[in-house]
């Protein structure tokens, strides 16, 4: 039986049907987080392993487990980036670096997370990106000037599209100009292909399983996560994918962010996310199974999946779906959305069915139902 720590600082509604899939391959699941996140009401999850709720706290409970029980766990998985972003400054325990790589290497993690940084390393190492310019300080951004068409200014950090601002006329660089961040700035050229994503399972940089999609009907805004994901097949993405292998020698799941340039029939990278990304559950549906492939990569094994020319279809995801489809007032997408919800796993379909619940009650309602809760 192979062990399975998940390590989580937010209510991330995607990271919620990880356990499942991680039960699904072999795996004996535990969770380290703070108290009322979905995750934990998975039937999946042996063992919660309680601390505070803010990013430090997680952190510390994470690295306190594993110095109590070394050699337990077979894989460690950090689930979100803020957690993960604690990692740059200061170095982890000695076992959390052997479980986890990425942590034990400040400068490079640094690099990946950089939306600029890791976007120069991209270009230089021969992979496709849009067009960019690096505006080294905010005294530089100051002298740009509207030109008549539009670009795109990544900060050095983001989550979920926040730091992105699509740069449409005089009045948006104004704005841009009024925020008093500091630090570099992407300067992209703005493409009005489809965005789309690659989940995959590397192996010290080697691609062992992955699947495709373009990102339709994001939530709450154009920049956020998806809501819907349609499978899609493209014969550049494993090429691009051996390049961000040998470029990150990255070790574990994570997704990388594209965009189709439909001039060139190209997909161009964005960003590359250092963690599980939304819809690995969905594999099967382009042809793949991270379920096995997790199994045999834990193993040892050398089995390489890839994901199925032909494959395709529209998949709302549970339950991100059911919040745009009340925002947007579609009935039929409320409904049809259901058909994803993780019937097999009681616990986590109320939870996630309360939050959406609870989500849309007026605010006076909300606080007597917490209060209520917490009696």
């Amino acid at each position: 039986m192979q062990r399975v720590l998940v390590a989580i600082s937010i209510d991330a509604v995607g990271a919620a049907r990880l356990p499942r899939l991680l039960a699904d391959s072999g795996c004996e699941v535990s969770v380290v987080s703070g108290q009322g996140l979905s995750i934990l009401s998975s039937r999946s999850v042996h063992h919660h392993v309680r601390t505070g709720r803010s990013p430090a706290e997680v952190r510390a409970g994470l690295e306190a487990e594993l110095t109590r029980n070394s050699g337990f766990y077979s894989l460690v998985i950090i689930a979100d980036e803020p957690l993960l972003r604690l990692f740059l400054d200061h170095p982890p325990v000695a076992e959390l670096a052997r479980l986890v790589p990425l942590t034990a290497d400040p400068q490079r993690l640094a690099r990946i997370l950089s939306k600029v940084s890791f976007t120069e390393d991209a270009a230089k190492a021969g992979i496709a990106v849009p067009e960019y310019r690096v505006i080294g300080s905010r005294d530089e951004l100051m002298g740009e000037e509207w030109s008549g068409e539009p670009f795109v200014l990544k900060k050095e950090a983001s989550l979920s599209g926040s730091g992105v601002m699509v740069i449409r006329g005089a009045d948006d660089l104004e704005a841009a100009k009024a925020d008093r961040d500091s630090g570099p700035i992407l300067r992209q050229h703005f493409l009005t292909g489809k965005v789309g994503a690659t989940s995959v399972l590397f192996d010290h940089g080697v691609p062992k399983c992955w699947f495709s999609y373009f990102l339709r009907r994001n939530w709450p805004n154009a920049l956020a996560s998806a809501s819907a994901i349609e499978i899609f097949w493209h014969s550049d993405i494993e090429p691009m994918l051996v390049k961000l292998g040998k470029l990150t020698e990255f070790h574990g799941f994570c997704g990388v962010d594209w965009i189709l340039d439909e001039n060139r029939d190209q997909p161009l990278v964005l960003e590359v996310n250092p963690r599980p990304t939304p819809g690995l559950y969905l594999s099967a549906a382009a042809g793949v199974s991270f379920a096995l492939a997790i199994g045999d990569w834990l193993r040892g094994g050398s089995t390489v999946q890839r994901p199925s020319e032909n494959a395709g279809g529209l998949h709302r995801m549970f339950p991100q779906n059911l919040f745009r489809a009340i925002d947007d007032r579609e009935a039929s997408e409320f409904v049809r959305t259901w058909m994803d919800a993780p019937w097999t796993d009681p616990g986590l379909l109320f939870a996630q069915s309360r939050r959406v619940a609870t989500h849309y009650l007026p605010l006076s309602m909300r606080r007597r139902l917490k209060c209520w809760l917490r009696s």
